[in-house]
């Protein structure tokens, strides 16, 4: 301790006694060096008062393992992160033990501290503040989802993750408080397509919200955007909330089939007009569905009470006109449930919402009371912002500063959703200075049918160490595809003759159609044995049997889609030696003696391909799509494609399952031709896209659709099974070979 200066010496001589008199001597020499070694680096006093009141004690609980752990964290927060964050890592230390029963805990927790420490040491100070009250919601592998999930949202501003640490960031606080109810729009996006399509016989697009503070749901260009996370209503979950956010925005597009018109509105008269539009709507979609009613009316808590404010005015109006049995005496209140009910016969007709809305925001008006259109949030939590029932019209310019307000909200999403944003601006006008990556006018393409315009797609992406879909992360491109001279797939074929006449007689072969027996008919000219005794067991337990016990001499009919999905970056460019051409060349050639052979066969089928430059830019290219003809426009096509940039495989793989899961056929399948692993320039971690290419397998997968991998790497065999499964892949060594492999291949699987 002589070594100390004075200042030390003199602090920790009147804290020691205290502080160790329960250690070994052991101990109490380890604790003394820590300390010496955090005053040599310049800790200052503050964190030595600070560890000397808390670490002997989580010491005498813990085992011998806890101050060389704790000399070796201090360090490293001190270094990395400074005096103020050991500071508040000492202070909330017993918290924090308290929290986590065991060691184990405790060391997974040191663990996550000194990650941290290293990936967003501006935030260590802030979560060290808040650690201890986390814990209280949070299992510690929740909080560490949490923590790693803002780390990689900011892995390069330590201002947004002083934010995110300290709970200032809105996204922080959502995921926050789903987290400790388990629930993420990713944990139940699927469960609520298929709500919607139960309900309402119709496919709607789920998306999560682009906007950073967004906290409702909205529908942005006939799609539903819900926030990546909500605050759980009380004494409910959130999955609730999601599933009434979604009703309600389905009965928007269900009924909602005009937008007002803004003119010169005053805010009070279109948060109005919008709030009886909701009830419009919802009174029609319960007349067809009653079981709606106990969906949303669970979220009305708005109660009459003296204090009367715009916003709690309106709470209670839409309440009241919802629920037939809430009791409300205020004029107000009284006087817009009169009107909605004499409105009963035009429920139908949107012009009854503007009417009444107006008439009711004069009155609000009249009574003086104060609003805000900048912080008004729609009421109650499931209800979209509404934004989308308004159109700007032709004035250039709002008619005052409120209504400058609602300009903004709309325009906003309004930019969500277009189709042409700034990142699409940029990439229009980096086609302008680069005219070889191929722009095409659209009359060009009408008639093939494909849309040559550009737009833009998000998806998730599965991020393995937080084990979370990171919502909307990656923005996916479909561009027109290049044109190239169709002569150039003419003479593949003829240079292929006799792979073409070989795949003829395979053709001919599936296309005889060999009779088979056919089990579990209605009718036919025998019994199925096996349909007999599964229809006797249900007999004897109690069931209704399956009637369908026959068998009968028939011919299966090939009814399958195919989309064949081309890897098209930079890698595909390399040289075959042993044949002579690249790699795109020879993937070029396959695609059009493929497609040759499935035009023969009649099956339905697209040509696709796709590059990446990050997650931002995900290029996709439609050369041909199961609704247009094997022609010459389609060749020119496949002639133009280029190989260029990176492989983000899983991006891909999602919108190639998107455009599949829209045909309708008994088999689907996607066949992926790639002459490597998944990689991208913003991606530094291997193992980071080879997740989440599985996880988009699996996705597939459990849509119906089957994804088959024909792998040109010679690694392959390391990771492609992992992937895609052990029968869902086959790795072509002989390269040369590959514009006769993948027919047969084809052919092979879908016999």
């Amino acid at each position: 301790m002589r070594a100390l200066p004075g200042a030390a010496r003199e602090v920790i001589e009147s804290s020691w006694p205290t502080a160790c008199k329960a250690l070994s001597t052991e101990s109490q020499r380890g604790l003394l060096e820590m300390v010496v070694r955090l005053v040599n680096e310049g800790a200052g006093m503050a964190p030595i008062v600070s560890l000397l009141r808390s670490v002997p004690q989580v010491a005498r609980e813990a085992q011998s393992w806890a101050l060389p752990a704790f000399s070796v964290l201090s360090n490293a927060i001190v270094q990395r992160a400074g005096p103020t964050a050991l500071e508040a890592f000492f202070d909330t230390l017993p918290g924090v033990r308290h929290r986590l029963e065991g060691n184990e805990l405790l060391q997974e927790y040191f663990v996550l501290v000194e990650e941290l420490s290293e990936l967003a040491p501006a935030g260590l100070a802030p979560l060290f503040t808040r650690a201890a009250s986390l814990l209280d919601q949070l299992s510690l592998h929740g909080l560490r989802r949490w923590a790693l999930l803002g780390v990689q949202n900011y892995a390069a501003d330590a201002d947004a993750q002083v934010a995110w640490f300290g709970l200032d960031d809105h996204e922080s606080r959502a995921i926050l408080r789903a987290a400790a109810d388990g629930v993420l729009l990713a944990d139940v996006e699927r469960r609520l397509e298929f709500y919607l399509r139960a309900l309402w016989a119709r496919e709607l697009q789920i998306r999560a919200s682009m906007r950073a503070r967004s906290e409702r749901a909205a529908i942005v260009d006939g799609s539903i955007r819900l926030p990546p996370a909500v605050d759980a209503f009380p004494r409910e979950d959130s999955t609730g909330v999601y599933r009434a956010s979604v009703a309600h925005a389905a009965a928007h597009l269900a009924y909602s089939r005009s937008k007002f018109p803004l003119q010169s509105l005053r805010p009070i008269q279109v948060a109005l007009v919008s709030l009886i539009e909701d009830a419009r709507v919802e009174r029609l979609a319960i007349r067809d569905m009653p079981g709606l009613q106990r969906v949303w009316q669970p979220y009305h808590v708005a109660m009459p009470t003296f204090a009367v404010s715009a916003v709690s005015l309106m709470a209670r109006l839409a309440r009241a006109l919802l629920d037939e049995d809430y009791v409300d005496d205020n004029p107000f209140v009284l006087k817009g449930r009169r009107m909605f009910a004499r409105g009963q016969e035009r429920l139908h007709d949107a012009i009854l919402s503007r009417e009444i809305g107006n008439l009711l925001g004069n009155d609000l008006g009249q009574m003086r009371v104060q609003f805000n259109f900048k912080t008004y949030v729609v009421e109650p939590l499931y209800r979209d912002d509404n934004m989308h029932l308004w159109d700007l019209g032709d004035q250039a310019q709002p008619q005052s500063d409120e209504q400058e307000t609602i300009y903004q909200a709309v325009r906003l999403q309004q930019e969500e959703g277009s189709e042409h944003s700034d990142a699409e601006i940029e990439q229009e006008e980096g086609r302008d200075a680069e005219p070889d990556r191929g722009q095409l006018e659209i009359g060009a393409n009408e008639e093939v049918g494909i849309d040559e315009r550009v737009r833009s797609y998000h998806y998730d992406e599965w991020d393995y160490l937080i084990a979370l879909d990171r919502p909307g992360w990656c923005t996916l491109w479909e561009k027109p595809a290049p044109h190239g001279d169709a002569a150039l797939i003419d003479e593949v074929l003829r240079r292929n003759d006799a792979t073409v006449r070989r795949l003829t007689s395979l053709i001919k072969a599936v296309q005889m159609q060999r009779p088979q027996r056919l089990r579990r008919q209605l009718e036919g000219d025998r019994l199925d044995v096996d349909a007999c005794v599964r229809a006797t067991i249900d007999i004897r337990s109690g069931r209704p049997p399956d009637p369908r016990v026959h068998q009968r001499l028939g011919r299966n009919l090939r009814d399958l889609a195919v989309l064949v999905l081309l890897d098209l970056s930079q890698s595909t460019n390399d040289w075959v030696p042993t044949a002579a051409t690249s790699v795109l060349n020879l993937a070029r050639e396959a695609s059009a003696l493929l497609a040759h052979a499935m035009q023969d066969l009649g099956d339905d089928f697209a040509i696709h391909g796709f590059d990446s430059n990050g997650r931002h830019e995900v290029e996709y290219y439609r050369f041909k799509d199961f609704d247009s003809p094997y022609d010459a426009a389609v060749k020119a096509r496949l002639a133009g494609m280029r190989g260029q940039l990176s492989t983000r495989m899983g991006a891909a793989l999602r919108h190639a399952g998107h455009v599949l899961s829209a045909q309708r056929a008994a088999h689907r399948m996607i066949l992926l031709l790639t002459d490597g692993e998944p990689h991208d320039i913003d991606v530094h971690d291997k193992q980071y896209l080879l997740f989440d290419t599985k996880r988009a397998v699996e996705e597939q997968r459990y849509a119906g659709i089957v994804t088959f991998c024909l792998s040109l790497d010679a690694r392959a065999d390391e990771y492609v099974s992992r992937i895609f499964g052990a029968r869902n892949y086959m790795v072509l060594d002989q390269l040369g070979r590959l514009p006769e492999k993948l027919p047969a291949l084809y052919l092979r699987l879908t016999a």
